[in-house]
């Protein structure tokens, strides 16, 4: 079958992402109404999406020692899918990976950003967030947790000069393009903190 092709053409995460899309499993997945498709296949295609990619994850994660993300979606939102697929493609780039999973209260991640000793938190959004989240949540997440706080999806694109506006980083739906720029923020923390020690050194 098409789907089995999908997910049996190696374990490169690049090629599975480069590849996943245009195919006409993937279409019918987002379709929800129409004359191309119904709700129940895309419920379908969806909880076979999520099914795979959950276990390539779980029996394909690389023993990393990169930087530490948290990953989940933000409140309401229940598309996990996107979610997976960057989780991957950042353990494929060195990444360790914690992941909470849909429909994450805001006020729950720093507490499990400071257990699990994170170093970036990344949320997924696949519908537009409430305004609420983007002007008053999301601002005060970033204040209180102190990591880069990177935000993706469809939803991302619609809203990124809010994001931004809120000390995040919008990275839209490339998951590599995000990723890097994840890299550059987490190097650029990286050199403050050491700047900030050399400074401290010398005023001691």
């Amino acid at each position: 079958m098409l789907q089995n092709r999908l997910f049996n053409r190696g374990s490169d995460i690049s090629r599975l992402i480069a590849g996943m899309l245009p195919l006409p499993v993937w279409q019918s997945m987002m379709t929800a109404r129409g004359d191309n498709g119904n709700i129940a296949e895309e419920h379908f295609f969806g909880f076979y999406l999520r099914s795979k990619l959950g276990a390539r994850f779980h029996h394909r994660v690389r023993r990393t020692s990169g930087p530490r993300l948290l990953a989940c979606c933000l409140p309401g939102d229940q598309h996990e899918i996107g979610l997976l697929l960057f989780a991957l493609a950042a353990n494929d780039m060195g990444f360790q990976v914690v992941i909470l999973g849909a429909n994450m209260p805001l006020d729950e991640l720093p507490d499990v950003i400071r257990k699990a000793d994170c170093d970036a938190l990344v949320l997924s959004s696949t519908v537009q967030p409430p305004a609420e989240l983007l002007e008053q949540g999301l601002p005060e997440l970033v204040d209180v947790i102190g990591v880069p706080v990177l935000v993706g999806g469809a939803a991302s694109i619609r809203a990124a000069e809010k994001i931004a506006a809120a000390g995040a980083i919008a990275c839209g739906t490339d998951a590599r393009a995000g990723l890097k720029t994840l890299q550059r923020s987490l190097q650029q923390v990286a050199l403050d903190s050491s700047i900030e020690s050399i400074h401290s050194g010398d005023l001691s």
